[in-house]
């Protein structure tokens, strides 16, 4: 019954498919010009736009390098004075340079005008004249137009920024960059072809300049004399049309003549400044091209037309439409939109897919809301377990009372870390312990709360003296408190490797120390030279020590020049500089202890902190990071 309703139907619908054929063949050619010359259309408007995409992410580039390099420390150091930062700022600078081949120089001035730090070799210039800078001390970005670039007499623009000081928003400063226009031109303007090679792409100004174009003798050169005053400039016409385009008014289409050609232009303007990014074609060959594809999309339609009614002869039974709902569905879910609703009532296998797929997004909403919970509960834990191992850390009186100066950084990779030091006065002097506990984030959070219950536990007035005895005491509550059986048939025999590397200092009163060091390097600066103390190779709570005889104690005479510094390697072992794998190391570290010895601790610190942080960059911080520096 079925298959003679078919062929009952089959010969109206071949009919009718032959005479829409004729009827297609005869008007599609005119249907499919029109839309194949709009859909060119909008082919030159988003050629135009995304060009102007391009030249604006040149701009915003430039400004967010800027606005980077402004609020960095070594930045501000260098507009205040310290001439030991202009190494650091100029070797950043020639990095970004270096890097985006686009700029031509970057330069830093401070509120006179004069030139602190610059890639171009210009330091100690005097710009307090120029326009940029001006702008930039009342507060003002500035982005020039074409100018002649005095240094390599090409064309180039100028963006610049004022510099603030983040304490009070004051203004200390100015950083500029030059864009190579050449550079703009050979990235974003050449590859942007219209139409194949029909078309090309240029960048105007609002003077009519030509800025960019494929062929470079259309391009402004004033340098060049030889040259006619019409030379590098649009005709008047074409700059009236783009005139009318606003900031943010999107694109614009016309018509226009250069050069004796009429041409088919499409325009948009930037949103940082008065330049137009065009793509042109010229007329004759846009519409030829348009309406020998407009045959092509007149035949394809045609063909499509006869396979959708093969189709629809093949499923009169409406399966398809059905099982498209479906099928779309799906996709939605697979997007994640997991709230559309699914209209399929069907008595057949269609019908039994669409329940079965509705009853999975119920199930699949019901576990995404239990795992957002679920989040949210162990987030809440986390940020409560940081508040905790923060109570832990002694209060700032305790070190006002042991140290003449003193300064900490204790930064945990995670909301909390493995990073943990403990001090506690008594009468015949200070006891310190700086520890480095196995793992980071919650791990070894929980294992620097069994380290300092230890340290409160077993340290007094009888024995806060004795360094190595603490540590031995404290390897035992580790071995004792893991489980871990005492390495009697080798390394095979130890069940855990939980412990920790740490440095114990006891500072008497009158500033001589006793030290035991299991793996935590400690540095002695007298502001002559730096003293590297290793410390030994143990890992605390592994259970090999027998008793403490094996921990050596280093005494230290006191010395009224002697500043000490304890870090974890999350200090030395972070990687970053240009070849993003070698780590932070030593080198750096004893050189900033050593110039700025007679500065205050907390003003060493801060160096310390920015030269890790301008060295790491943007690389992920690997572990976490404390630092303990003190003046007996």
């Amino acid at each position: 019954m079925l298959k003679t309703i078919r062929m009952k139907l089959l010969l109206p619908i071949l009919c009718a498919i032959i005479m829409g054929s004729l009827i297609i063949g005869i008007v599609g050619y005119r249907l499919a010009a029109d839309i194949v010359i709009g859909a060119f259309e909008e082919d030159g408007v988003r050629s135009a736009s995304y060009l102007r995409e391009y030249m604006d992410m040149v701009i915003s580039k430039a400004e967010l390098d800027l606005s980077a390099l402004s609020v960095a420390p070594s930045v501000k150091y260098l507009l205040q004075g310290d001439e030991a930062s202009e190494e650091l700022v100029e070797g950043y600078i020639m990095a970004l340079v270096d890097q985006h081949g686009i700029y031509n120089s970057i330069t830093i001035l401070n509120t006179k005008g004069i030139i602190v730090a610059s890639t171009s070799g210009s330091t100690g210039g005097d710009r307090s004249n120029r326009e940029y800078f001006q702008d930039n001390m009342k507060g003002l970005f500035h982005i020039s137009g074409v100018e002649l670039s005095r240094q390599t007499g090409r064309l180039a623009t100028f963006i610049s920024i004022p510099i603030r000081n983040m304490d009070d928003g004051a203004i200390i400063g100015a950083a500029l960059t030059v864009i190579r226009l050449e550079e703009l031109n050979a990235r974003y303007v050449v590859p942007v072809n219209l139409l194949g090679s029909h078309g090309y792409a240029m960048v105007v100004s609002g003077e009519g300049e030509i800025i960019a174009h494929r062929d470079e003798n259309m391009i402004l050169d004033p340098g060049n004399e030889e040259r006619s005053e019409t030379d590098g400039i649009v005709t008047e016409e074409t700059r009236k049309h783009l005139l009318t385009v606003t900031e943010g008014g999107g694109s614009i289409a016309f018509n226009t003549t250069m050069d004796g050609v009429n041409f088919r232009a499409f325009a948009e303007r930037s949103h940082y400044t008065d330049w137009y990014a065009v793509v042109i074609c010229p007329i004759s060959e846009f519409y030829e091209a348009a309406y020998g594809l407009a045959w092509t999309t007149a035949i394809l339609i045609i063909a499509v037309i006869l396979f959708i009614m093969v189709i629809i002869l093949i499923a009169v039974n409406g399966v398809t439409k059905a099982l498209s709902t479906t099928i779309r569905y799906a996709d939605t879910v697979e997007k994640g939109e997991l709230d559309t609703q699914l209209y399929v009532k069907r008595d057949d296998e269609v019908g039994v897919l669409a329940d079965s797929l509705r009853g999975m997004v119920g199930k699949l909403k019901t576990m995404i809301d239990e795992a957002k919970a679920t989040s949210a509960t162990i987030m809440a834990g986390i940020n409560y377990a940081s508040k905790i191992q923060g109570d832990l850390l002694p209060k700032n009186q305790a070190f006002n009372k042991a140290f003449k100066d003193y300064s900490i950084i204790w930064k945990p990779r995670d909301i909390v870390g493995g990073d943990i030091f403990w001090l506690k006065n008594f009468e015949g002097g200070t006891i310190l312990c700086v520890c480095d506990c196995t793992g980071h984030g919650a791990p070894g959070a929980m294992l620097t709360m069994l380290v300092v219950s230890a340290f409160e536990d077993m340290v007094n007035e009888s024995n806060c003296h004795d360094t190595a005895g603490i540590i031995f005491n404290l390897e035992q509550r580790l071995v004792d408190g893991f489980g871990v059986e005492a390495l009697e048939k080798g390394l095979a025999g130890a069940d855990i490797h939980d412990g920790c590397d740490l440095a114990v200092l006891f500072i008497k009163k009158d500033g001589a120390i006793n030290l035991s060091s299991a793996n935590m390097p400690v540095f002695i600066c007298n502001g002559k030279e730096v003293n590297h103390i290793k410390g030994q190779r143990l890992c605390i709570g592994e259970g090999i020590l027998k008793n403490k005889d094996e921990i050596k104690t280093v005494f230290i005479p006191a010395c009224r020049d002697n500043k000490y510094y304890i870090a974890s390697d999350g200090l030395f072992d972070q990687p970053g500089g240009k070849e993003k794998i070698i780590p932070f190391g030593y080198r750096q570290f004893k050189e900033i202890i050593l110039k700025n010895h007679n500065e205050s601790q907390d003003i060493i610190s801060d160096k310390i902190w920015t030269a890790f942080e301008d060295y790491r960059g943007f690389e992920p911080r690997v572990d976490d990071l404390e630092l303990i520096t003190f003046k007996p």
